[in-house]
């Protein structure tokens, strides 16, 4: 393979990323609406650690670093929360630009 098709691959993947990313949003704002009608709060701590120590195995597992893994998804959960927050009119404004 040359440099053009390995570019070419990585494009698509990067576009399948964002996907599965947007899909795990609507996934948080249906939590957000069961959240809001339970009243519960936006954060669980013990959820977010289970959650990461899955993905520091699973980072193990396919010979990623798990403390990169851990910081890429500690950005998607902050991001969620914020929209969760957001989906049960706990914040007015986001404090990240394209919302």
């Amino acid at each position: 393979m040359n440099l053009d098709e390995l570019r070419k691959i990585i494009d698509q993947l990067n576009t399948e990323i964002i996907e599965l990313f947007s899909k795990r949003l609507s996934v948080t704002k249906e939590i957000a609406k069961v959240k809001k009608e339970n009243q519960l709060p936006v954060h669980d701590p013990l959820r977010e650690e289970k959650q990461l120590q899955m993905l520091r195995e699973a980072a193990k597992k396919h010979g990623l670093s798990p403390a990169v893994i851990e910081e890429i998804f500690n950005l998607f959960v902050d991001y969620s929360k914020m929209n969760m927050k957001l989906e049960m009119g706990n914040e007015q404004k986001s404090r990240l630009p394209g919302n």
